[in-house]
């Protein structure tokens, strides 16, 4: 029997339209082949409550992106928003933004050019063949010098920085800055930490390992560098966009 008006409406109303992981800067490498994600459109009350509270720092930019993503992703099996990776929120971000709007969006690179975003004009992160020979697909990482490398989750992202904020209220808190943390690209899929974690992964990193293994540890994590970088591609130009996405505006564009 078919749908109805009232149904057909409800329906498009409830779509959530699904994302290549593929299409995402982490390349889909990092997740099993059973995550997917879909997202639905944002509501209006939520981008106003946006544009309201935005303000030019990057903790509240990034509270403001989070906010809205958690919202309207959602995932298959069991996974949550902390299982994420924390590379990709933007992009998934700005593809609820386009959903939301139904237009694409455009960056201004030059007084005269503007490039759309978007997964054909992305420029993903090209992992040469020597690198790519230390993949493990089942589980979804590169094994390079006997260390496991993967990129972090919101969750492990989130951890680390709860952790941060109650350190920071000790007296000895300035001794945190100086410590290293990238061993957050280390710890496979796990989405949560605890606070007595992260003091035995500080101390790993930061006292017990020798001069050898961290410079093995930081040559990995250099190779992987480009990554972080969200950028463009037209013809041979590539665009580094990171500072030219205007997100006060992004739902008025």
């Amino acid at each position: 029997m078919s749908l109805n008006l009232v149904d057909l409406i409800r329906s498009a109303l409830n779509y959530k339209k699904p994302i290549n992981t593929k299409h995402l800067p982490s390349q889909g490498l990092f997740y099993k082949n059973d995550f997917k994600i879909r997202i639905s459109k944002a509501d209006e009350e939520d981008i106003k409550n946006y544009e309201r509270d935005f303000k030019k720092n990057l903790n509240t930019v990034v509270y403001q992106i989070k906010k809205i993503v958690r919202k309207n992703i959602f995932f298959s099996n069991e996974y949550k928003f902390n299982d994420l990776k924390s590379i990709d929120i933007v992009y998934v971000f700005l593809e609820i933004v386009k959903f939301t709007r139904n237009k694409s969006i455009k960056i201004k690179h030059s007084s005269e050019k503007e490039i759309e975003f978007n997964s054909k004009n992305f420029n993903y992160f090209k992992i040469d063949e020597n690198t790519m020979r230390y993949y493990e697909e089942d589980e979804q990482c590169f094994r390079i010098s006997n260390y496991k490398y993967t990129l972090p989750t919101i969750g492990i992202e989130i951890s680390l920085t709860n952790y941060l904020g109650k350190k920071s209220l000790e007296p000895d808190s300035e001794k945190y800055n100086d410590y290293f943390y990238d061993f957050i690209y280390f710890l496979g899929n796990k989405s949560e930490l605890s606070f007595t974690e992260i003091d035995n992964l500080i101390q790993i990193f930061n006292f017990d390992l020798n001069v050898s293994e961290l410079a093995k540890i930081k040559d990995i994590i250099n190779r992987f560098l480009p990554i972080q970088i969200y950028s463009l591609i037209k013809g041979d130009e590539v665009i580094d966009i990171n500072a030219m996405i205007n997100l006060e505006d992004i739902w008025n564009k």
